[in-house]
């Protein structure tokens, strides 16, 4: 029934029989109302009660290539501190951690294969819905592989001190950071040794653990994190078993230069659960229809990093190398396998000098990124039983790039920042078995940014940008592309205000525009279609976020975005589809959370989340209906343990997570019904 959510007395994600209904309707209400009392309640702390406000002036990112001060940045970039991290304890990946933290602008669906700690898709201000649109770097070194695609278990690092979030296309990154970057970087410990535990278990099934050990003295620093996780998914017989390893030491060579290895490893295993039709998930949306091995993979990945940084008095040198390399199998009727490999130089200086008395930074570099990737089929009864090859080909990238980016203090409150890159791409694809997957291709692309800053007064920063990127064809599937493609091209214009209000409130806004030309897109969803440029996309909207210390313990945030995502050009096999919505954007996303804090009796806290309207396929026929769920926490902490239980979908809302296919023959991934985490985190 529309308008109402079932609630089933039910600790296993699976449906029950036995049900009643509230409604949503009301609920919010309830939530709405709190605020409204509570907020103007803030206005009335008492003196010693205020607790110190954190000026946007004096937070200082670095996801830009640049070291800088976050209102001197034109774009609505979020910075999630270690206070509001711990808030949301029980995520074994960043990305989990990130989907629960509703950033306004930022839109993951549920895990593509139903387990918790599964890899996800994204979008930012309406873009594409993928795993290949984001940079995702833990302490600066990027950790998508050549091709790009994001695996949400190689994020998994438990001791955060803070997220970076850009949700523009980066005219400094590249051709992966179109949809934008996301920066996670790990705390820095205080003594020679720290050292952090944890385990937890969910109601779906399985669980996960981890432990991490850092330090730091004089000249060194060190982190290791290492963890494991075994976990059932939503439907029926899915599993995944992952394994992770992430470490970094930094050693000071002098007073301003040091060298920082990185190195990461990570293997899992798992069978993934199927997509499914309307009917079925109508039916049972827990249900696998192809259970057993029949989709069983494997994949493993290696990741190390050498970086060299040296001040050279006002000026600062950087010198970076890295590999990666990953493999990946998958059974599915027939049997695939990936290789590859990727490295990755990059090289860059920051002037700091005064021009004509004002302070100006200015960053210039270069990079060089090999990538070889071999991908072959085979006719095949099983994971372990291979037969006849039927497809072989390799591909080789080679890309160029140089960038600069450029920071001028005009005054005191006004900043200008502008940057350009360039990127030029050999790409070459040779077939083994079938001279029609030959192709190769160069193409060159500049990408520019240019923005504007100014604090109006203590509570408010305005700034306006337009910032630009590309994507190459070669960070697309690979089984689905072709030497046809032209790259994608991206320019986005925003417009915003942020700030702090006294002691007790932190606040973000922005207007955005962006437009696509030669947007990729396959022309079906059969095996056989491939991409192609579709014309023109655009995505306009308003992003809005709320935080807010409220008396009396209590605390809440709210977010808001609305976004209108179209195909302005897309022609494909004879069909016109201009005007029609992009396929699993929703309209508007809106999440609430109201928290209380207390020493003796914990933390508790609600979240309900709201998902606007999607369709599915380019003809807008396959249409998902908006929904909301509700989520829930508790947390006590007792000295250096913390216990915690954490509930999703606590109405066990029945709601598609992601989808594809036109009606009668859709694709459809459940959002996991009611389910929740136990778990217990210790600090030594």
């Amino acid at each position: 029934m529309k308008g109402r959510i079932i609630f089933p007395i039910n600790l296993t994600g699976k449906k029950t029989s036995h049900t009643h209904h509230i409604s949503i309707f009301h609920f919010t209400y309830i939530i709405t109302i709190a605020w409204i009392i509570f907020c103007p309640l803030a206005w009335g702390l008492d003196e010693q009660d205020e607790k110190k406000c954190t000026n946007i002036g004096d937070t200082i990112v670095t996801a830009t290539k640049m070291t800088t001060k976050l209102n001197k940045i034109p774009t609505n970039i979020t910075v999630i501190p270690r206070k509001e991290i711990e808030k949301y304890p029980g995520h074994y990946n960043a990305i989990s951690l990130l989907r629960d933290l509703n950033i306004p602008g930022l839109y993951f669906t549920g895990t593509d294969r139903g387990a918790a700690s599964g890899d996800v898709s994204m979008s930012s201000r309406g873009g594409e819905v993928s795993n290949w649109s984001m940079k995702v770097m833990i302490n600066g070194i990027e950790f998508n592989p050549g091709i790009g695609y994001i695996r949400s278990g190689r994020l998994a690092v438990h001791d955060i001190e803070r997220i970076e979030i850009t949700k523009t296309p980066s005219a400094i990154y590249g051709d992966q950071a179109i949809g934008g970057v996301i920066n996670i970087i790990t705390r820095t410990a205080k003594k020679s040794l720290e050292a952090k535990a944890g385990i937890a278990f969910g109601s779906m099934g399985g669980g996960n653990a981890y432990g991490v050990i850092n330090g730091s003295s004089d000249k060194w620093e060190y982190y290791l994190d290492a963890s494991v996780a075994r976990e059932d998914s939503y439907q029926d017989e899915g599993y995944l078993n992952s394994d992770n390893i992430y470490s970094m030491v930094r050693y000071g060579l002098n007073d301003g230069g040091d060298i920082t290895f990185h190195g990461s490893y990570k293997d899992s295993s798992g069978i993934y659960t199927q997509a499914l039709t309307r009917e079925q998930f109508e039916k049972d949306s827990s249900q696998n229809p192809n259970t057993g091995a029949d989709y069983y993979n494997e994949t493993e990945g290696r990741l190390g990093a050498l970086v060299y940084r040296q001040r050279l008095g006002q000026h600062e040198f950087m010198g970076k190398m890295e590999f990666q390399s990953t493999n990946y199998q998958l059974y599915k009727g027939l049997y695939f396998e990936q290789e590859g490999w990727q490295a990755h130089p990059e090289m860059n200086m920051t002037f700091n000098h005064d021009i004509a008395g004002m302070a100006n930074k200015l960053v210039v570099g270069g990079e060089y990124r090999y990538h070889d990737m071999t991908a072959k089929r085979y006719k095949a009864s099983s994971f372990y039983d291979l037969q006849a090859i039927d497809q072989h080909f390799s591909r080789e990238d080679i890309s160029y790039a140089g960038y600069l980016q450029n920071e001028l203090l005009i005054t005191d409150a006004l900043t200008m920042t502008v940057g350009l890159r360039y990127d030029y791409f050999d790409l070459e694809q040779s077939a083994r078995i079938a001279n029609s997957d030959s192709w190769d291709q160069k193409k060159g692309a500049f990408s520019p940014k240019i923005g504007l800053t100014y604090q109006l007064c203590d509570d408010v920063n305005l700034f306006a940008g337009l910032n630009s990127g590309i994507k190459s064809p070669v960070r697309l599937p690979m089984w689905f592309t072709n030497g046809e493609l032209d790259p994608e091209n991206l320019y986005a214009y925003e417009v915003g205000i942020r700030g702090n209000v006294s002691s007790w409130l932190d606040y973000n806004m922005a207007f955005f525009w962006q437009n696509v030309t030669d947007k990729f897109v396959r022309s079906g969803v059969d095996w056989t279609a491939e991409y192609e440029n579709a014309g023109e996309t655009t995505s306009k909207g308003l992003e809005l976020g709320v935080h807010a210390r409220l008396p009396h313990n209590f605390y809440g945030s709210t977010s808001f975005t609305y976004q209108k995502s179209e195909f302005d050009k897309f022609i494909s096999r004879g069909v016109d589809y201009s005007g029609n919505k992009l396929t699993g954007v929703p309209d508007i996303m809106f999440a609430f959370k109201l928290g209380y804090r207390h020493r003796t009796f914990g933390d508790i806290s609600l979240n309900p989340v709201y998902t606007g309207k999607r369709y599915f396929n380019y003809a807008n026929t396959n249409e998902e209906e908006d929904f909301w769920v509700l989520n829930a926490r508790y947390a006590k902490k007792i000295g250096g343990v913390e216990l915690y239980i954490t509930a999703r979908n606590i109405f066990d809302k029945n709601a598609v997570g992601s989808g594809s296919g036109n009606p009668g023959n859709e694709s459809l991934y459940p959002l996991p019904g009611f389910n929740t985490t136990l778990g217990l985190n210790v600090n030594f």
